[in-house]
């Protein structure tokens, strides 16, 4: 079977050269049997990827899959980034949005983006020492503000404090499957340690309630330890784990 993979349109433009991510990676078979097959489908892969002009070459799979992650490694991919990604069921009564939360209005985008620059530091972009400087600070200023302009989430809530913006979460409903997702969560260097972004998820899992949604998930990265005791906190729970591999060529 030919491995799959696409061109990340969207990674490419901020990255500056062409980016890839390889879809549907896993093992089947025995351990030794599967990454014999993954080792001679990756050299395929990678041949056919610099044929093309790839240059950043990304792949997701699931922590327990040895096989994958150990023909990822001989095919000389890197590991960048291990996601916890937590789960929670609505089906009891949701929490009350707390005070001095509410939804986004464009006169914050500004303060949002502000909070953007300088809030991420555990994700993959930053852990990428092939990613130009600046990169990933760029990037999630890109995600924030289109997730602001409703192309990359459905709706955007803050948490306010003494009249400042404290801290922002970025939802994303599936409405056929019933389940929400929190995409990113931020907090002003300020607001750290204060509780807004315990404030932001609980008006975020308020407003999912609200919209029908069944379950949450969020995701976020295993060295994030402030944010995985934050999530259990508010009751969610450890649903799966997964690592990201990028070679570059």
């Amino acid at each position: 079977m030919r491995l799959k993979w696409r061109v990340l349109e969207w990674d490419s433009e901020q990255f500056g050269m062409l980016a890839a991510r390889i879809e549907e990676l896993r093992a089947q078979g025995d351990y030794w049997q599967a990454r014999a097959v993954l080792r001679a489908q990756l050299q395929s892969l990678l041949a056919e990827c610099r044929r093309a002009g790839v240059r950043h070459l990304t792949a997701r799979v699931d922590s327990n899959d040895l096989a994958v992650v150990h023909a990822l490694e001989e095919a000389d991919f890197e590991l960048v980034d291990a996601i916890l990604t937590f789960e929670i069921s609505l089906d009891d009564a949701a929490p009350a949005a707390p005070p001095g939360t509410r939804l986004f209005r464009p006169d914050d985008m500004e303060e949002i983006l502000a909070i953007a620059r300088s809030a991420f530091r555990y994700d993959r972009f930053h852990a990428d020492p092939s990613l130009p400087d600046g990169v990933a600070d760029r990037l999630h200023e890109m995600w924030t503000r289109n997730c602001c302009l409703g192309i990359a989430a459905n709706t955007v809530l803050v948490a306010e404090e003494k009249g400042r913006l404290a801290s922002f979460v970025t939802c994303r409903v599936d409405r056929c499957a019933a389940r929400g997702t929190i995409v990113l969560v931020a907090s002003a260097e300020w607001a750290r340690g204060r509780g807004a972004g315990r404030r932001a998820s609980l008006a975020a899992l308020h407003w999912f309630a609200e919209q029908g949604m069944k379950s949450v998930e969020v995701g976020t990265q295993l060295r994030n330890v402030p944010a995985a005791r934050l999530y259990e906190s508010l009751g969610f729970k450890l649903a799966r784990t997964s690592l990201t591999f990028r070679r570059t060529l």
